[in-house]
This record gives C-alpha cells, structure tokens and sequence, in this order.
C-alpha cells in the first residue's frame, strides 16, 4: 500500500503576523538577531523559527533571486540578518549627506584596502538616493568636509591592514612582528579585539601571548603581519570603552590624581568646552583662575599635553608631575637662551 505523503504545513495567519515581525526586526538590526532573541520576541520554538527560515528561503527573494534573509554565527550564537541587497533601501539626501560626513574620518587611510571598502560602501548608499533627492547631492564634498590634523599615512601597510581585518572578523590569531617606537620589539602572537582610531592613528588592541594584559600596538610599527590558522574565542568581559575608561590618551598606568592651575579666561572656555576627560572637573578660584582637576590612569600622554598650553597652565600637584614638567620646561628654556 502506497503512503500517503505528508502535506507540507500551510502558513496561517499568525504565522505570517510573525514572519512580518521577524522582517521588520531584522530592518532595525543590521548587524543581526540572534535566534534566541527572535524566538523570545516572537514566542515561538526553534523549530517554529527553522520553518519560518525554510519559508522565507523558498518565497522571498530580491531582483537578483537570492534570498533576503540569511544565517550566520557569531561566536556560539547563531544569527540573522538581511541580505545587502535587502538591508539597503531607499535613502534621503540628508541621510545620504549625514552618513559621508560620518565616512570622511577614515579619509587618512587614503590608499589603503579599508579606505577601498569605504569607497565602495559610500557608492552604494549614494545610489539609493532617488528622484529629486539625487540632485541634492550635487558638490556633497564641498559642502560636508572634515579636516586632517597630524595624520599618519597608511599607504604602505595595506598587506597589514588586510590581515588584521581578517583576524577581526574571524576571530583569528595574528603573528606580528613589532618594531616598537625606536625599532627594538619583539614578535607576538596576537589575539585581535578592535582596530582602534586615536589622534590620526590606527592601533590594534589586543592579547598578546607575551603578558596578560591588553596592549596596543601602533599599525605602522607593525614589521610583519601573518594571518594564522587558529582562532580564538572572543572574551564577552572585554569592551574597548572599559579599556580606554581613565586613560589620558592610550598609555596607561597608575591612578594619578591631578590639579592644573588654568591661568585665563582664554584658555578656561577653549578647555571647558571639550571633555578631555571623563573625571574632569573646573573649580573657579577667588583670583580668577580656574583648577581643573581629575584623576588619570597614566601621565605619559597628560605630561606632553600640559607642555602644549604653555604658560597659560601650572601643575600644583601630583609633585612629582610638577617637578617633571619643571625639568622639561628647563630643558626646553635653555635650547633657546641664543635665540
């Protein structure tokens, strides 16, 4: 006796309620859902979410015929999102605008693989710009500009850059052989964890098997680069904001706390108008002046910028940061007595 073959389920009006509701989700999350946060939102099963995802791949399709939902892992997780061709709908001009101006900090990696993918990114989305809109683009790069200051060049590194955003996206470990500030260093074996812009640089901030702490290493410091087969585990206790947290700039060390006399009004407003850092405070004082006070983790980087102001500021405390900024002012003062 012959079977009978089992009819595949119909979709009902629920399910298509919540296939609704899984697409209009994954608009709002480009960088993807995971299927334990769809299956909570939507209540349903894994095995409910697998036929929806069956649906989806048999029904719905872009122009081009490829399916517009696609799967992906994250870690141990495994994700949803759109497909590009899906997740790039029509866009203003101002949107369009808003968004260069956002591209135009990476426009120092000039040459460089990741500027390419800018490039090509910022193609696609000045497309999707229609009509009338279009023809408020006209001179966008006259009109959003941002300007340059100190900026390191890349040119030369583009084999570097390509893997380390391999190593990025991938989760792979990295051999890099450092050259350090002066050309001494030391070979790594690194585990990448962000590709980090600072004052016109790229750093890449990581685990290194030399030592348990996170490090930064500078991208034109690098001597070599070599993408390795392993991979590693992304740590869920890291985040670059706790890295960085109280560091005046990227070198770290100890908890220091730190009072600066500001001298003028001048210089008052062109500091307190800035968050140089996030325990920053200004205290007004009966002679005019201002203390600006905070607590640092490392005066490496703070010694250099306090030398910048000149004499419009003096350290009263730390003592020992004052006698190293006396020293250095010396120093500097006698280099120009023949002036």
């Amino acid at each position: 006796m012959a079977t009978r073959r089992r009819a595949a389920r119909k979709p009902t009006y629920g399910a298509a309620v919540r296939l609704a509701r899984l697409l209009l989700g994954l608009q709002t999350r480009q960088h993807g859902w995971s299927f334990a946060s769809v299956q909570a939102e939507l209540e349903i099963s894994e095995r409910t979410l697998l036929r929806y995802l069956a649906i989806a791949r048999t029904e719905l399709f872009d122009d081009a015929g490829r399916p517009v939902i696609e799967t992906f892992r994250r870690g141990e997780q495994r994700m949803l999102r759109l497909t590009d061709s899906a997740a790039l709908g029509e866009s203003t001009a101002y949107q369009v605008l808003f968004f260069y101006f956002a591209l135009s900090v990476f426009q120092f990696l000039d040459g460089t693989v990741i500027r390419d993918g800018v490039d090509e990114l910022w193609e696609r989305v000045r497309k999707s710009v229609r009509g009338v809109d279009g023809a408020r683009l006209a001179d966008f790069k006259r009109r959003f500009y941002a300007v340059p200051h100190a900026m390191k060049d890349y040119r030369a590194f583009d084999e570097h850059l390509d893997a380390i955003v391999v190593g990025l996206v991938n989760n792979r470990r990295l051999r890099i052989d450092y050259g350090g500030l002066l050309g001494q260093g030391k070979p790594h074996v690194f585990e990448p964890y962000t590709l980090l812009m600072y004052r016109g640089g790229l750093y890449l901030v990581g685990r290194s098997d030399r030592g348990r702490k996170i490090i930064a290493l500078a991208v034109e410091r690098m001597r070599s680069v070599e993408k390795l087969p392993e991979r590693f585990e992304y740590p869920d206790s890291y985040s670059p904001e706790r890295y960085t947290e109280g560091i005046f700039g990227l070198i770290e060390g100890p908890d220091t706390a730190v009072e600066i006399l500001v001298k003028d009004a001048e210089t008052h407003a062109y500091l307190a108008s800035r968050q140089l850092h996030p325990t920053q405070h200004f205290r007004a004082r009966r002679d005019g002046g201002w203390v600006l006070s905070m607590t640092v983790r490392g005066v490496a980087e703070l010694k250099y910028w306090i030398l910048g102001l000149g004499p419009h500021v003096e350290v009263l405390r730390p003592a020992t940061l004052r006698g190293e900024i006396a020293a250095m002012l010396r120093a500097a003062a006698r280099a120009y007595r023949k002036a």
